[in-house]
């Protein structure tokens, strides 16, 4: 039976899309920080999120181990509390979402992975999974980019 890794990792109390392979290329492909796949997160947070903290949000940030890269973040229902917001990194640093959370004053309440580049989680249930056809590897392969 061939080895099989995760390519990424999700920390214990998230949730969402892991890729498992025993393909070592796609899985360095996939996670390589210089390749800036983009990561598409769901997270509902705890706490008053205000429209400077969004911005900070999405701007970037100063964390103990640096400033993070811009991310795109958007409420999901504007106004609507608890706050849910998608968040997209192109980078992929331990508990970063957590930690960019906490540093406006908020906690994540749950955090779900629902895409990485173009290739959504979709319907999937938890717990369940799947096998990627020819159609799925070439759009983890693209890795959310045209061309």
């Amino acid at each position: 039976m061939p080895w099989v890794h995760p390519a990424g990792r999700l920390d214990a109390e998230s949730e969402g899309l892991l890729i498992l392979t025993n393909d070592a290329a796609l899985s360095v492909r996939l996670t390589e920080p210089e390749r800036h796949i983009p990561k598409t997160y769901h997270t509902t947070l705890t706490g008053d999120l205000t429209p400077e903290a969004l911005e900070q949000l999405r701007g970037g940030m100063a964390l103990a181990d640096g400033r993070t890269r811009p991310a795109q973040v958007r409420e999901l229902r504007p106004g609507v509390k608890p706050c849910r917001l998608e968040i997209i990194l192109t980078e992929g640093r331990n508990r970063q979402i957590r930690r960019m959370a906490a540093a406006v004053g908020c906690r994540v309440r749950r955090l779900v992975r629902v895409a990485i580049g173009r290739y959504e989680l979709g319907d999937l249930p938890s717990g369940a999974h799947r096998f990627l056809d020819k159609q799925d590897l070439l759009t983890l392969l693209n890795g959310g980019r045209d061309g």
